[in-house]
């Protein structure tokens, strides 16, 4: 079982850290992808995960800590990426949740995260929030041009996205929301997706999932999310592990499995 988005290096996980890496061991997870959302951190966030083979790690910078006076170069994340434990691009996208202030600003790193996935093609991690229309409109720029690897990382859209993504043969990542009492609108358009395309995630220390909401979410918590989508699309736990595993190393193909943590 994978955690394929969380964020180790945020303060209330950083904590406790030997206890939640504790725990992801004796809920039997096999890797852990964490995302880093600004460059200042990324050495310091490498610097945590290092004692651990099968805990790997993004480059990029999240639309929410954008400013006007924002520098994020290509070079920038050509340069890092090149570790072996990087084998993401982002967390990246458009937010205008709060504002649009900076949108001319978002647009422009959001497709310097493009251009680096098309160099490289390591998948690029989209955080996408009241911005979904514009999304696809910066990435139908580019599907003409290459095949994109691309996942939708905690994924609320509408039945359009969806179908954007599975066109292009995106993924999506479902997180503890849809365990939510008050996700029926989620659950009804994912209830016929494709499982060769859904990866799980926590986003924790973010939306910990039904039995533990209201409580700090951690990497452990995917269990909850796989439990729930097993009985969801009436397949066995096990084998909804095991396409989502498969989906996982199909996507970050520069990550080496592993069958236990290590």
């Amino acid at each position: 079982m994978i955690d394929s988005h969380c964020h180790l290096n945020f303060k209330s996980i950083r904590d406790n850290f030997d206890n939640v890496i504790k725990n992801a061991k004796n809920n039997n997870l096999t890797a852990i992808l964490t995302i880093n959302t600004k460059p200042s951190e990324f050495y310091d966030h490498l610097d945590l995960i290092k004692p651990y083979n099968n805990i790997y790690i993004s480059y990029g910078l999240h639309p929410q800590e954008v400013k006007q006076n924002t520098v994020f170069e290509l070079n920038h994340i050509l340069t890092e990426i090149e570790n072996p434990k990087v084998i993401g691009i982002g967390e990246t996208g458009l937010d205008f949740y709060y504002s649009k202030d900076f949108s001319n600003k978002q647009y422009e790193i959001f497709e310097t995260h493009i251009q680096a996935s098309i160099e490289t093609s390591l998948p690029l991690i989209i955080h996408q929030r009241n911005s979904e229309v514009e999304i696809m409109e910066v990435l139908q720029k580019y599907l003409n041009k290459t095949n994109l690897p691309v996942v939708f990382h905690c994924f609320t859209g509408s039945k359009k996205l969806l179908n954007f993504c599975l066109d292009n043969n995106f993924y999506i990542s479902i997180s503890g929301i849809i365990t939510f009492k008050n996700a029926n609108e989620l659950r009804n358009t994912l209830k016929s997706v494709s499982l060769n395309r859904l990866l799980i995630e926590t986003d924790s220390p973010f939306l910990s999932p039904v039995p533990n909401r209201g409580k700090l979410n951690e990497p452990s918590n995917v269990k909850y999310i796989a439990e729930f989508l097993s009985n969801f699309y009436s397949i066995s736990l096990n084998d909804f592990i095991k396409i989502t595993d498969n989906n996982f190393y199909n996507l970050f193909s520069k990550a080496k499995r592993y069958n236990h943590f290590e």
